[in-house]
């Protein structure tokens, strides 16, 4: 009993970390974007910035073990216990074609869906970015039956609570489109008014790149022993080798730690990135450093954001490997409630009711569609007993 409240605890304490710091980095995010609209160039510093850290928690895990001792199995590469099949001898762990294949499609993830959300959120309100990606649950459901993934049966009550879900998202992205629009007429800002629609499509795009992520992502970040062992499409879509035991070929799955995937998701994301920012931002920055100077870049707000982007990478990562792809996306969802309700308050807006419904018809949702999940869950105890 105490040892099930102890994984609880744990599990709710990393959630409310994350919703803190995700709601702290939205209202850095779109300071930066307000003050220097170049998404493309934020993404390339937050992966610079994020491949950097990583590098450094590695060579401190590398060489203080009570370091490296603080965090849980998976973060690191297994440096201090020689016996371990996965002992690394080096700080990093090489780059091999297994790797860069495994992590070519996150970092392609993370490229495309950072541009579009970057995007969406220097055009549209913080509230509106957040409240679509409250969506990833329904394409998460529709990804898994497209592509014949195992998943949950749908039943009733989870019907219910997606539409409460989709319907909750309406009513939020349009009180928000009515308060930009008022706002645009009555600051005589009409480009802001003009452009809302293709901010939402980026936002919309950016949701249904880091759904399909979460998906593909479940199956890389599960580092649990009890889990390696078991190859499951629906939870683990990597390449994987053959290990041979005696006589007997076993299909495996290579796990590699989050720090690991999180310098080499950064560096490959980087690099698939450059090009599209040299042809399309760098002549901007050039030409603001060589006239105005390197203070015309906000490098605080860059560093700040960097900071709290690299934290919620490793709570997200952690939470990945520790519960199923939908629990994540639900845990996902509900920080992204705190992030609107954050919103809200720091922009000083009136809050409508229709706000207010539209916010709960989400919350309603969610609560449902657990209800409905730990039902559906103990029914398959029963049936297996």
């Amino acid at each position: 009993m105490q040892q099930k409240f102890h994984a609880y605890s744990h599990i709710i304490l990393l959630c409310l970390c994350w919703y803190i710091i995700s709601s702290f980095a939205s209202q850095v995010t779109k300071k930066i974007l307000t003050i220097h609209p170049l998404p493309l160039f934020l993404g390339e510093f937050q992966f610079a910035y994020t491949a950097f850290l990583a590098c450094i928690c590695c060579v401190l895990a590398n060489k203080f073990p009570s370091f490296c001792r603080r965090f849980p199995e998976g973060t690191f590469p297994q440096y201090h216990d020689e016996s371990h099949p996965r002992y690394q001898r080096n700080t990093f762990i090489r780059p091999t074609k297994h790797l860069l294949l495994t992590l070519l499609p996150l970092s392609l993830f993370q490229f495309v869906g950072k541009y579009f959300g970057h995007m969406a959120t220097s055009l549209v309100p913080i509230s509106t970015v957040a409240s679509v990606k409250t969506l990833s649950p329904v394409c998460i459901i529709i990804i898994q039956k497209f592509f014949d993934l195992a998943g949950p049966q749908l039943g009733g009550h989870a019907y219910v609570s997606l539409a409460c879900i989709i319907l909750g998202v309406w009513i939020i992205v349009s009180e928000d489109g009515r308060d930009t629009s008022r706002a645009g007429l009555v600051a005589g800002a009409r480009d802001s008014v003009e452009y809302s629609s293709y901010g939402i499509l980026c936002a919309v795009s950016s949701m249904l790149i880091f759904a399909a992520q979460n998906v593909y992502g479940k199956g890389v970040f599960t580092y649990k022993q009890e889990n390696s062992n078991r190859f499951d499409k629906a939870v683990s879509p990597l390449p994987i080798y053959m290990e041979r035991k005696g006589n007997v070929i076993i299909p495996e799955s290579i796990k590699y730690d989050k720090l690991t995937l999180m310098l080499y998701i950064s560096l490959v994301g980087f690099s698939l990135s450059f090009g599209w920012f040299m042809t399309w931002e760098y002549s901007t920055i050039y030409n603001e450093i060589t006239q105005i100077g390197f203070g015309s870049i906000p490098w605080k707000l860059l560093f700040l954001n960097g900071t709290f982007h690299f934290l919620q990478a490793m709570i997200a990562y952690q939470l990945l490997g520790e519960v199923s792809t939908l629990t994540y996306s639900i845990a996902n969802i509900m920080k992204r409630i705190v992030v609107i309700t954050v919103s809200w308050v720091v922009s000083s807006r009136r809050i409508t009711a229709n706000q207010l419904l539209g916010l709960f018809l989400n919350m309603f949702g969610l609560f449902l569609y657990e209800r409905y999940n730990n039902r559906r869950k103990k029914v398959q105890r029963k049936t297996h007993l």
